[in-house]
């Protein structure tokens, strides 16, 4: 994913014609993608743990959805 963001952010660069965008938008994909990671691994610790506030939230989704 890290090699996707560089390559989308130098496509962008290239297309702009101007190189301080790509560290813009290189630095806006690697935040994206740290923000997307870390709530990636909240979610599988809470899992793991079989915690309070991820099961209740499973419950409240079947809820809604029957």
């Amino acid at each position: 994913m890290t090699i996707l963001a560089v390559m989308w952010s130098l496509a962008f660069a290239l297309y702009i014609g101007s190189i301080i965008y790509f560290g813009i938008s290189l630095a806006a994909h690697i935040i994206l993608l740290l923000m997307f990671f870390f709530i990636m691994a909240v979610f599988y610790d809470a899992e793991r743990n079989k915690n309070s506030w991820l099961l209740k939230l499973r419950q409240d989704q079947k809820i809604n959805n029957n």
